[in-house]
């Protein structure tokens, strides 16, 4: 069997299979022999009168943010530091084999202020943006690297994938910006995220030295209008600048939250270990999805302290898993929990490593979290090398974790921080696209550039396996390992590591995760999904003139595909 063949081998089960990651894909494989309910030529079946009605495959989206940019002196809460060095930034997107089916697009980026002209120029058009990226076959591969000067200056990249072989793709990408020196020093390796007509986002602060941006981006057809809602430690805000946001197709806006908010004075006293005043944001469009994540960045006097893009978390629940939690250094992790209730919840909370779950020394072990309010909870004394923190609350909160690596408490050393959300669980076949180089200018995909070192980090809930495969830079998948994972444990990996012993060709590309039913032990579900969560995490050593390492996270979606078929009762007069 070809290497191809085992890939499709391994997404059999899923009955579809475009994969795309940093970004990458495989392509649709074909139903069991016999037909699945729902696919091309199977007879209707379902019980209680209820038919499978197949339903035509649609293409996927997605929006890999743009590089962070400095405060600008006409935005609201600008401030003076050293200017930032040159931040290098590239997108990538692949998918499966055959008739070309992807596209990478540069968004246009909107005026900060409404006072401001509006672009003229939209996606695709030769004015004021950047020309559509073109796809190449890689492997079994398609293949779009996004224009690296346009993500360097900020502006987000619109992916789209049709169909494959009849089917939805899995799509997935991920973007990559450093800065070494400067107000903007940092990692950023978001992963592409995928429009939704609600979000949420668990990060960022306000207060001396901090700022956080909201980044809005419309890729659909049509304009729509946004509302916005913060949550802070004295509760919610809908501050009126942030309601009625429009947003014309193909563009993307943004926007300081310490501009909009009142009363978020930093509570933290300064220095690295503080987070500033906590918030979480609600992103609410009322005409189609759309894109959002937050920037943050901080200062501490004229020192850098780091800057993350924050994407998308885990919609509120009572029981949460944030994967992908790397501590390093001396600053204590900070784990943030958020109430979009009317009612008060506790909120209890473990930290899930290697040999198992348990409650860091000298934490309590709950937390009162006000209604519609923010509280942030210091994690002193997390193991290294990656872990989770599972969190049981009896009402929905919102959950995530920031680490820091500044080298003391008092601010006067550059450090970088890296933010993680709660994820939902794998619940398919899913392919991880792993951060690109990022390169500098237009040297496009040919030019050298900063590859982040990576860790795969995988947290089970109950004993389970998970399959990982490597896609190589030659665009072929590795044989895949199972991965066993005993029940509240986590695991980590570099992904080098894997590779090397995969035998994948090159600098990996992507990972193909798939979750399967645990062999023995309490826990076990039917088809064994819904057990794993899974992050990235990503590194690069200090650069010359010291300081904490680079760092950042990105947490992994839970791979659901697209349905081939919906149930519909028939009834009668």
């Amino acid at each position: 069997m070809s290497r191809a063949g085992r890939a499709a081998a391994a997404l059999s089960a899923l009955g579809a299979a475009a994969l795309v990651a940093g970004g990458l894909a495989l392509g649709a494989v074909a139903a069991p022999v016999g037909g699945a309910a729902g696919a091309p030529g199977a007879a209707p079946t379902g019980r209680g009168g209820a038919v499978g009605v197949p339903v035509p495959a649609s293409g996927a989206q997605l929006v890999c943010p743009g590089a962070p940019v400095p405060v600008t002196g006409g935005e609201a809460g600008a401030r003076r530091g050293t200017p930032p060095a040159v931040t290098s930034g590239a997108v990538g997107l692949v998918v499966a084999s055959g008739a070309p089916v992807l596209s990478g697009q540069p968004l246009v980026q909107r005026p900060t202020t409404d006072a401001d002209p509006a672009p003229s120029a939209s996606p695709g058009s030769s004015e004021g943006a950047p020309p559509a990226a073109a796809a190449t076959t890689l492997g079994d591969l398609q293949r779009v690297d996004a224009d690296a000067a346009a993500a360097s200056a900020g502006s987000a990249a619109a992916l789209s994938s049709g169909p494959v072989d009849g089917r939805a793709p899995l799509l997935a990408g991920a973007a990559t910006s450093v800065a070494a020196t400067g107000d903007l020093r940092g990692l950023s390796t978001p992963a592409c995220t995928a429009p939704q007509e609600q979000s949420w986002l668990v990060g960022g602060g306000t207060g001396a030295g901090r700022s956080t941006r909201l980044v809005l981006a419309d890729v659909a057809q049509t304009p729509t209008t946004v509302d916005v809602t913060v949550l802070t430690a004295q509760g919610a805000q809908q501050p009126p600048s942030l309601q009625g946001l429009s947003l014309g197709p193909g563009e993307q806006r943004s926007v300081l939250l310490e501009g909009a908010l009142e009363g978020t004075a930093d509570t933290s006293g300064g220095g690295a270990s503080g987070a500033g005043s906590p918030l979480a944001v609600q992103v609410r469009s009322s005409a189609g999805p759309v894109a959002a994540w937050l920037v943050e960045q901080v200062l501490h006097g004229l020192v850098p302290g780091g800057t993350e893009v924050v994407g998308p978390a885990a919609a509120p629940a009572t029981s949460l898993v944030v994967p992908g939690v790397a501590a390093t250094g001396t600053q204590p992790a900070v784990l943030r929990l958020a109430n979009p209730g009317t009612d008060p919840v506790v909120a209890r909370f473990a930290v899930v490593g290697a040999s198992g779950s348990s409650v860091p020394a000298g934490t309590a072990p709950a937390t009162a979290v006000p209604p519609q309010s923010v509280v942030d909870v210091p994690l002193p004394g997390l193991p290294a090398g990656g872990v989770a923190l599972s969190v049981e609350a009896d009402g929905p909160v919102l959950a995530g974790v920031r680490t820091d690596t500044a080298p003391s408490a008092d601010g006067t050393q550059p450090g970088d921080l890296a933010w993680t959300a709660a994820a939902p669980p794998l619940t398919g076949a899913t392919l991880v696209a792993l951060p690109p180089a990022a390169k500098q200018g237009r040297q496009g995909a040919g030019g050298s550039g900063t590859t982040p070192d990576v860790r795969l980090v995988l947290s089970s809930r109950g004993p389970s396996q998970v399959d990982v495969a490597v896609v190589g830079a030659d665009g072929r998948t590795s044989p895949a390992r199972r991965v066993e994972l005993p029940a509240s444990t986590t695991t980590a990996a570099d992904v080098d590591d894997l590779a090397r012993a995969a035998g994948a060709t090159g600098t990996p590309v992507a990972l193909l995760l798939t979750p399967v039913a645990p062999s023995t032990g309490p826990g076990k579900d039917d088809d064994g999904a819904g057990q794993v969560v899974a992050a990235l995490t990503a590194r690069v050593a200090a650069p010359a003139g010291g300081g904490g390492d680079l760092v950042s996270a990105a947490p992994v979606g839970g791979g659901a595909a697209a349905p081939s078929s919906v149930s519909v009762v028939l009834t009668g007069p």
